[in-house]
């Protein structure tokens, strides 16, 4: 409620009170009192009564009043969490305690993981329902005595104190991180978020509740340039982490505005390694003085910050440009593969910049494939799933990249026009060695066929992983065992070399 509404809802009563006590007093006073001297004594009180009577209720309406204030000035509307003001002061208060009785105390900073695309496809409804659930999970993980907060957005911390580091600590977020992975909305089954953690720790790392949040922050923002779901405790390079981030930051926005990102080419092969099935595109990032920079550290960068659709069609226009000024597509290479991430269908026209890329394509559309991961499908389903009847209908194919380290493959399969899903190289890597990466990636191959999908595995390094991926009946491979990320130039030489070597003598 408005001041101004509050100060007239009181002013309302305060008039009624007094109509209905100049009007009826004397009747209620000649109902209990029959003597008129007896009367008279009465009503030379009834005025202070009165002004008793109003006292008191205007005085219950003013403390209502305070409350709320204070506990909207305390409190996350949403949540019902503290805000992160008021964490500030409870933690001041709560580390002069530990203090007092040396003791630790442990703050953690948590953001969730894709809480963006969830909150653009599902609705802001959607993703307050979602916010309201975590905060009841962090409610019932933790202790009555930590301190819960929602920074804002979909930031949250939780100051646990007299926790035993590392031993207590690290085991309940690692359980906490499998709580928030399990959570589910009723009217999104389908879908699940993953959070990254920032850990800081008193005294070690502050003193101060700003110096602690300070630190867990960048603990936080270091997992997130990990990738998703991590956990990160701080280190004092963080700060010059955080610090070469925003330089690599600025200079990747110059390098993608001034062209200086560059594409390679990595073929796959039918298994046997003699015909070659297709090509996928890779971005690189040579920066003058840092040399390579990982796509491990510049894509999740662009995507946090909404780069990444200017590169991925820097990535579609330029390697169909080369392919079909090189001669390769089509015949030599009858498909290339494009990495696109759930950010790339974040608005209305992501429909119209894919057939923009895609417009100078000769030829059947059949020869491009999409890959999406898993989570990424999930979190912006609508908005992929319309992009993709569209370029479906022209012919193109999709794939399903890092297939099983998601949480929900067999929805995605259901979910979206799947040709094609790729054995993710975590599995591929240990799979003479440990029995239960071989049982899955056997269960993968087999749903792949009796599904009618193509499987191709990545990341096959040596004989041994090829020779189990051809006994399991695996279609396709990619990997360093058979040729390594190239440019144009080197795959039309690679390609020449493969002709060579396949015609009779």
């Amino acid at each position: 409620m408005s001041p101004r509404r509050a100060a007239g809802t009181i002013a309302l009563i305060y008039l009624i009170l007094g109509l209905v006590w100049i009007r009826f007093s004397d009747q209620i006073l000649l109902t209990f009192v029959a003597d008129s001297n007896l009367l008279t004594e009465l009503q030379t009180f009834k005025g202070w009564a009165y002004v008793v009577v109003t006292a008191g209720i205007l005085y219950l309406l003013a403390k209502h009043a305070l409350d709320r204030e204070r506990n909207l000035s305390e409190r996350d509307p949403l949540t019902r969490l503290l805000n992160r003001h008021m964490l500030g002061r409870e933690l001041d208060s709560e580390l002069l305690f530990c203090k007092e009785h040396e003791q630790s105390l442990v703050l953690v900073v948590l953001n969730l993981d894709g809480f963006k695309q969830l909150n653009a496809n599902a609705g802001t409804e959607t993703g307050d329902r979602y916010l309201q659930e975590l905060a009841n999970l962090l409610r019932e993980h933790f202790t009555q005595r930590a301190l819960l907060s929602r920074f804002g957005g979909d930031e949250f911390a939780v100051a646990i104190p007299s926790a035993a580091w590392p031993d207590e600590v690290l085991p309940q977020i690692q359980h906490l991180q499998q709580k928030v992975r399990a959570l589910r909305l009723v009217n999104l089954p389908d879908v699940s978020l993953t959070a990254c953690f920032g850990l800081a720790r008193y005294p070690n790392d502050g003193t101060s509740a700003k110096q602690l949040i300070v630190a867990a922050t960048m603990a936080l923002e270091e997992a997130k340039s990990m990738g998703s779901n991590r956990l990160r405790v701080y280190k004092s390079e963080y700060g010059e982490n955080a610090s070469k981030r925003n330089r690599l930051l600025f200079e990747l926005k110059a390098a993608i505005a001034q062209d200086k990102l560059t594409i390679v080419y990595q073929p796959q092969f039918k298994l046997g390694g003699h015909e070659i099935s297709g090509v996928e595109v890779l971005c690189r990032w040579h920066h003058p003085e840092d040399g390579m920079i990982s796509p491990d550290v510049f894509i999740p960068l662009a995507e946090q910050h909404g780069l990444i659709s200017d590169i991925t069609d820097f990535v579609m226009q330029c390697a169909i440009r080369e392919l079909q000024q090189s001669g390769l597509l089509h015949e030599a290479i009858p498909r290339v593969s494009f990495n696109v991430s759930a950010n790339d269908f974040d608005t209305s026209h992501s429909t119209q910049r894919f057939l923009h890329n895609l417009a100078e394509l000769d030829g059947p559309w059949s020869a491009i494939e999409l890959e999406l991961t898993e989570t990424s499908a999930l979190l912006n389903l609508e908005g992929i799933r319309n992009a993709l009847k569209v370029l479906t209908e022209r012919g193109v194919q999709v794939s399903l990249d890092d297939f099983g380290t998601g949480y929900s493959s067999l929805s995605t399969l259901r979910l979206l026009p799947i040709n094609e899903v790729k054995i993710d190289q975590s599995f591929i890597r240990d799979i003479n060695k440990n029995p239960q990466d071989a049982r899955l990636v056997k269960t993968i191959i087999a749903m792949g066929n009796a599904l009618n999908l193509r499987v191709i595995a990545e990341g096959v390094e040596n004989h041994q992983q090829a020779k189990y991926l051809a006994r399991e009946g695996c279609e396709e491979v990619q990997g360093y065992l058979y040729a390594k990320p190239m440019s144009i130039k080197s795959l039309m030489a690679f390609m020449q070399n493969l002709r060579t070597s396949n015609s009779p003598r």
